[in-house]
Formats: structure tokens, C-alpha cells, sequence
């Protein structure tokens, strides 16, 4: 009997050990722990796997972080924030329950982002990109990508969008055909000429930001009600 109870407890101790994750980098757990202490549910200092996924919201704004890959292992995140940092390479992907992400104003030059079937709000502005993939999320109703170098951007897979904060960027064209329900959009500070605005029935015409030599064209109700917003401020 004795014997038995040992090898249960070497079986247990084997499996709570192989649980545990490996961090690439170690600053990011660290700073799990700090944010959220009652993740460490056996208080062994370590977020093992269960743990992990037992988190439905990770915030960490401001933490100094330069690689943020150990978000993987956080897969069932509803709310995920990494605002604020030094992250210069971001790749996510397979998250099926997210809904809120933002990595705003770090030094991103690369950003994937893929299969979020339920995200409805990205921010990345106030980086360095020049580009981005994002695929896969047909559910994002608010998109923000204000003050990066983008030079273009696909929006057709984006049927359920509403808020576009493009500001700041070198856009030269803006294709919003495939967005009938756009409500807002900010493309202030780009290199765009024209938007054609006949496919969004839905937009309010007296919250459209954009530059003064931008042709804008409409239906003969959307022009009737136009009135140009006045530049957005800055970003903090």
C-alpha cells in the first residue's frame, strides 16, 4: 500500500512538473506574477499551463517588455493589453474567445495577427509599420493604426467595421466599398486625394476627419449633411 501511495505521489509530482512552462522570456512571467499574484495557485512562484489558461485578462501596459511570444500560452485571453512597451516583433494568432487587443505606441516593425474569430477591436497605432497581416478576424468593428508608415491597407475582410482611426500615416488610397457599416472614420495627415463614400450608408457625416483637399464623394444625402470635423489632437 505504501508503495502504491509513493508512486502515486512521484506520478503526480511528474505531472504537475511537466505543466510548468518555459518562458522565453523570463521577465514576461515575472511580470505576470507581479500584476496578477493570484494566478500562482500553488504559490510556487512558476504559472504552470493550467494556470495560464485559466487567465481571461492579461494587462500589461507599461511593463519594459521587448518580446512578448509567452502570450501563447494565455489562449483562452478575452482582453489582451501590451500598450506602452518596447516590443519591436509581434506575431498572435489562434485565440479563439479574444476580443479586445491593443499593442499601441511600442517600436513594432513587424505585426501578424490571425484567427481571433472573435476580436472586435485592434490598436496598433503609434508604431513603426509599414505593413501588417491580419487574418482571419472578421468580427473587428474598431480598428486603430494611427501614426505608423502605412502605405496601404486591405479593409474588404472587415464587413462588421465601424470605427477606422487611420490618422497619420502615407495612405494613398482608401477602399471602404466593402464596409457598409462604417460609422467613423479618422485619415487625417495621409496622402489620400479621394473616398468614395457612396457604400457607407451608415457614416456620420459631421465626425469624418480628413484633410481639406480630399475629394470626398457621396451620395447627394451624405454631402447635404457633411460638415468636416476638426483635426483630432495629438496622441498622449
Amino acid at each position: 500500500m505504501k508503495k502504491t501511495l509513493t508512486l502515486i505521489l512521484i506520478s503526480f509530482t511528474t505531472l504537475a512538473c511537466s505543466q510548468d512552462l518555459k518562458f522565453e522570456n523570463p521577465s514576461f512571467e515575472k511580470s505576470v506574477l507581479e500584476k496578477y499574484p493570484d494566478i500562482d495557485i500553488n504559490k510556487d512562484g512558476k504559472i504552470s499551463k493550467n494556470e495560464a489558461e485559466n487567465l481571461k485578462e492579461l494587462d500589461l501596459m507599461e511593463r519594459h517588455l521587448t518580446n512578448a511570444n509567452d502570450v501563447k500560452f494565455f489562449k483562452n485571453l478575452e482582453y489582451l493589453s501590451l500598450t506602452k512597451n518596447k516590443i519591436e516583433k509581434l506575431k498572435l494568432e489562434n485565440f479563439p474567445y479574444l476580443t479586445k487587443f491593443y499593442c499601441a505606441k511600442n517600436n513594432i516593425k513587424s505585426l501578424e495577427v490571425s484567427n481571433l474569430p472573435n476580436l472586435q477591436e485592434l490598436a496598433f497605432g503609434v508604431n513603426q509599420l509599414d505593413k501588417v497581416k491580419i487574418n482571419d478576424c472578421p468580427n473587428i468593428e474598431s480598428l486603430n493604426f494611427m501614426d505608423n508608415n502605412m502605405k496601404e491597407i486591405n479593409l474588404s475582410h472587415f464587413k462588421k467595421l465601424k470605427y477606422l482611426s487611420a490618422d497619420h500615416n502615407k495612405l494613398k488610397n482608401l477602399n471602404l466599398a466593402e464596409n457598409p457599416e462604417l460609422i467613423q472614420f479618422i485619415v487625417n495627415g495621409n496622402n489620400i486625394m479621394e473616398i468614395n463614400i457612396t457604400k457607407n450608408p451608415k457614416l456620420n457625416m459631421n465626425i469624418l476627419y480628413i484633410d481639406d483637399n480630399v475629394k470626398l464623394i457621396g451620395t447627394e444625402e451624405q454631402m447635404k449633411n457633411f460638415s468636416p470635423a476638426p483635426s483630432p489632437p495629438p496622441p498622449m
